[in-house]
């Protein structure tokens, strides 16, 4: 049976239920990060991720990297409540991810 995942993609129920409802691609894109970081360290990772957000240039892909945005902020959400001691650390990466999220007008801040 087809579901809807969290990550807003379709996939079949059992994979999602079992892989903290996000569907195959996500969950493989994903599941590569968090073993760059425990392989390279936190700012191999950084450099990773962001690379990839800036070389989505197309429309097409406009979804692909808004998708990984939003389960970077969700793992570092999360990773805020369970690593206290990288609180300012993790904050700096939830600053960095909304930025890219929603760019603020430079314009409007003059």
């Amino acid at each position: 049976m087809m579901m809807k995942a969290r990550c807003g993609h379709v996939e079949e129920t059992f994979y999602s239920d079992s892989h903290h409802g996000l569907c195959r691609k996500c969950h493989s894109n994903f599941a590569f990060l968090l073993e760059l970081e425990q392989k390279y360290g936190e700012d191999a990772l950084i450099e990773y991720w962001f690379a990839k957000i800036l070389t989505y240039t197309s429309s097409e892909r406009k979804e692909d990297v808004g998708c990984l945005i939003d389960h970077l902020i969700d793992f570092y959400q999360r990773n805020l409540i369970k690593l206290p001691s990288k609180e300012k650390y993790i904050r700096k990466m939830l600053f960095m991810l909304h930025s890219l999220q929603e760019p603020s007008d430079i314009e409007s801040l003059r």
